[in-house]
């Protein structure tokens, strides 16, 4: 007979503490907090945070603050509207686990998330210098046509310790889905509340350039949606909590940029986000608009060295009939994942 997972091993298995912060999100936080329970690790903790939500979530929540499992508690807390940081800020401050994680409320994690997370982080503390990192996987992306297991959310490589102060000036190689050392916050720090957007990127680049570093596990251990609503109608607001985030980054470790690094931060305040380059490069192509998307990815590759499918992308640009095949691939994957303007990042 298999062991019941929820009650073998419970004693001295550490326990994790899982933070669902949820605004107007009825429809799937049921799911997301169900995945949860439904976790291999015997010791879990969900701490969710309804942030001031106007539609059902609440009556949807009131149906879990009486689970009643091994190794399984369930706290609901309730605030005013104050946005995510401010939301898992607030749970930061109850948490009792030994690691802490994240999960947003449209978002799944399968079975073995934490075991594999966990696993992980264990081989890691073997290795002298690899004491102080955050683990954390790869996931799927739910788009409106399905789950394509050849879409994973992270397909360039993950850069080395060593790489990953430069790399984090380009572009986010973190994940709120990572198994956090309750150190980790002890010594860098919760949510900037004045972080309104990009919240969690500026947290990475405190914790990088205090010494943290992330590592990547390839297996697949979460289920992402993307589909409507995103955040393409905020992108200036967006735009606005990099510089913020970045300005902080310059004043706060001034001392510690290398010339390279402070470069790299400067040209990322004059000319904007390599990310945003790469987005609107890619819907220059759905509109037909060749020479602007040529431009584009010229500037994403520039300025993000690190990305090698987008480096790719501009060497094949230049090629004769190159962008005539990098159109027809972008209408082939938009076709693939049911794309909708709503969906662009």
């Amino acid at each position: 007979m298999t062991p019941d997972t929820t009650t073998a091993g419970t004693a001295d298995a550490p326990l994790v503490s899982v933070v669902i912060a949820v605004y107007n999100g009825q429809e799937l936080v049921g799911q997301a907090i169900s995945s949860v329970l439904r976790q291999t690790h015997p010791r879990v903790e969900v701490l969710v945070v309804d942030d001031g939500s106007t539609d059902h979530t609440a009556e949807v929540l009131a149906g879990y603050t009486t689970v009643e499992r091994p190794g399984r508690t369930v706290q609901v807390l309730t605030q005013e509207n104050a946005g995510c940081g401010a939301a898992r800020n607030r749970a930061l401050g109850l948490v009792s686990g030994d690691f802490i994680t994240f999960l947003d409320a449209d978002d799944e994690l399968l079975p073995h998330h934490l075991e594999t997370l966990l696993a992980r982080y264990e081989q890691l503390q073997e290795h002298p210098g690899r004491e102080r990192t955050v683990v954390y996987a790869n996931g799927w992306l739910c788009t409106p046509s399905g789950i394509n297991p050849e879409r994973v959310q992270y397909r360039e490589r993950m850069p080395g310790p060593e790489e990953q102060r430069s790399v984090i000036l380009e572009y986010n190689i973190g994940s709120l889905y990572g198994l956090f050392p309750r150190s980790f916050f002890e010594e860098v720090g919760a949510f900037d509340p004045e972080q309104v957007f990009v919240e969690d990127w500026e947290l990475w680049l405190r914790a990088i350039y205090s010494g943290w570093r992330f590592d990547r596990v390839d297996r697949v251990t979460s289920i992402l949606a993307w589909s409507g609503g995103s955040m393409q109608s905020q992108r200036d607001r967006m735009a606005a909590g990099e510089e913020m985030a970045l300005r902080k980054t310059l004043v706060r470790f001034e001392k510690e940029l290398s010339p390279g690094e402070r470069d790299k931060l400067l040209r990322r305040l004059r000319e904007g986000s390599p990310l945003a380059a790469a987005s609107d490069a890619e819907q220059a192509m759905r509109d037909g608009r060749t020479q602007d998307a040529r431009r584009l990815l010229e500037t994403a590759a520039a300025m993000m060295p690190s990305q090698r499918r987008v480096a790719l992308k501009a060497r094949i640009a230049r090629l004769p009939g190159g962008m005539r095949w990098l159109v027809s691939r972008q209408r082939a994957v938009d076709a693939s994942v049911g794309y909708t303007d709503a969906m662009r990042r």
